[in-house]
């Protein structure tokens, strides 16, 4: 009697989106899985459009022994991939509706707030840095999650994060433009920037050109999946946080396998996180020279005793340096002299004053730092085009004063 030897073939419908590196690289730890296992044929689709409600609900029936997702898809194929009886192995996508799902399954996920520690730990060790910022690409889960991994390590080494936040495109920050080169360029210098992808990477760094801040010299850029083809040919090479995708890819297909020969189900869905694999470095995180260094404490030292009419030498005292040394550093990192830098801050502090209260200019001017009210009406109507009580009797500001606001 002859027996029936062939091998029996597994099918796998892999719904993964390969045009980032994120896609690619878990679609290379499938394929690395497979070339052990030459009984396994993939079927990949690679949009929404392609990863259909009906594709899903007939997979069985075409054929298909289990599923890989990567791709969110609608609702109506999430309906599906909870509903369908194959095996089902879905790679960071997340949905309370997969609580009702009752077939073998496992969650692979991306560990996020290990991502945005991992990131912090790199720009502190960077260099001195006198603002840290994250801009996330999305409004979602993942996104914020690097975020608060990144402001967590910042605040156990005492060091604050500002979060862009866009007003003309919530859902997806990363793409605003205008927005981010108006954030960047009021971040105190020299930065550090997290970018949460390396398209939004991409997209700081347009901003920042656009806003004139200079990458590496006022602004650290690091993002995040090591797209090569975005990240080593952009303007300034970009470093970023290489994530464990092909691992990703390797386990989601073991676990695959083991639910398609037959082994028990375990009771809960499987859940594995994976943590980042390293830090590419780049250009974009050059570390600070010393001279960014310098003009970040002579910043630091402006910004607390303008108002006591310090002058360059004071500054300098502060530094132990030479005044030529600090002022052509200044100028070559900030664009402008020490003595401005003063009376700039000097300025906003009188303004929000002349704003705000009901001082008598004389008494702003001394609060501020001014040799006197002459001096600061000069500076403020060059500057602002009134003199401080002109511009406290505006109409748009006569009303609040009248109330007291």
């Amino acid at each position: 009697m002859r027996h029936n030897t062939k091998k029996r073939r597994f099918r796998v419908l892999a719904a993964i989106w390969i045009a980032r590196a994120g896609g690619r690289d878990t679609l290379s730890g499938i394929f690395r899985f497979v070339e052990t296992h030459p009984d396994w044929q993939i079927v990949l689709v690679q949009s929404d459009e392609e990863f259909t409600p009906e594709l899903v609900r007939t997979a069985k029936d075409r054929g298909f022994d289990g599923i890989i997702a990567t791709i969110p898809g609608s609702e109506e194929t999430l309906a599906a991939l909870v509903e369908t009886p194959l095996p089902v192995v879905i790679k960071n996508v997340r949905s309370p509706a997969f609580a009702a799902r009752r077939g073998p399954t496992a969650f692979i996920y991306n560990d996020n707030d290990a991502i945005g520690r991992l990131a912090a730990a790199t720009l502190l060790k960077n260099g001195r840095y006198a603002s840290f910022a994250y801009v996330p690409e999305f409004d979602t889960d993942w996104c914020r999650d690097r975020g608060k991994g990144f402001a967590a390590r910042l605040a156990e080494s005492g060091e604050d994060c500002r979060i862009f936040n866009s007003e003309s495109s919530p859902a997806a920050p990363g793409k605003d433009a205008e927005g981010l080169a108006a954030f960047l360029a009021a971040l105190p210098k020299p930065a550090a920037v997290y970018a949460a992808t390396d398209q939004c990477a991409t997209n700081v760094l347009a901003a920042a050109e656009a806003a004139e801040v200079s990458v590496p010299g006022q602004m650290a850029l690091l993002g995040t999946d090591n797209d090569e083809f975005l990240v080593r040919h952009s303007s300034t090479p970009i470093s970023s946080i290489k994530i464990g995708h092909v691992k990703m890819g390797y386990l989601a297909t073991k676990e695959l396998a083991k639910f398609m020969r037959g082994r028990r189900a375990p009771a809960k869905p499987v859940q594995i996180y994976i943590p980042p694999v390293s830090v590419v470095e780049r250009a974009s995180t050059t570390p600070v020279p010393p001279a960014t260094a310098l003009v970040a404490r002579a910043k630091a030292y402006i910004a607390d005793h303008a108002h006591e009419r310090i002058d360059v030498m004071d500054v300098v005292g502060h530094l132990g340096v030479s005044r030529s040394l600090i002022e052509k550093r200044f100028r070559q990192l900030e664009g402008k002299s020490i003595r401005q830098a003063m009376e700039e801050k000097r300025l906003v502090e009188a303004r929000r004053l002349v704003e705000k209260t009901v001082l008598p200019i004389k008494e702003i001017a001394a609060r501020c730092g001014f040799s006197g009210q002459n001096r600061l009406s000069h500076v403020f109507k060059a500057r602002f085009g009134l003199a401080p009580e002109h511009w406290r009797t505006r109409p748009s500001l006569g009303d609040h004063l009248a109330k007291g606001i």
